[in-house]
C-alpha cells in the first residue's frame, strides 16, 4: 500500500471517529435533557406533595390540640371520679360495721 492510500484510509478513520464522537454528544446531550425534563417534573410533583401533606398538617394541627385538651379533661374528671368512688367505698364500710354492730346489740336485747 502506498503512504498516500495509508493517510486516506487514516483521514478517512479519523473523519469517521469524528462524526461518531458527535453523534455520540448528540444523544448523551439529548438523553440528558430527557433526563432533565424527567428530573423536574419529578422534582415538582414532590414539591406539590410536599406543599399539601404540609397544609394538611396544619390542618390537623388544631383537631390534635383539641382531643389533648378534651382528653385532659376526661382525665380530670375520671380521677375525680375515682376518688368520690373511693369516698363512697368508705362509706359503705363504715355503715356496714356500724350495722353489723347494731345487730350484735340488738341479738343481745
Amino acid at each position: 500500500m502506498s503512504g498516500v492510500a495509508v493517510a486516506v484510509i487514516l483521514i478517512a478513520l479519523g473523519f469517521l471517529f469524528a462524526v461518531g464522537l458527535v453523534l455520540y454528544g448528540r444523544r448523551r446531550a439529548a438523553e440528558q435533557r430527557l433526563q432533565r425534563t424527567r428530573l423536574e417534573t419529578e422534582i415538582g410533583g414532590h414539591r406539590q406533595e410536599a406543599s399539601a401533606h404540609a397544609s394538611r398538617a396544619e390542618e390537623l394541627r388544631p383537631q390534635a390540640q383539641a382531643h389533648r385538651d378534651e382528653a385532659a379533661r376526661h382525665l380530670e374528671e375520671a380521677e375525680e371520679l375515682e376518688q368520690r368512688a373511693t369516698r363512697s367505698k368508705r362509706f359503705a364500710a363504715r355503715h356496714e360495721s356500724q350495722a353489723s354492730e347494731r345487730e350484735s346489740r340488738l341479738e343481745q336485747l
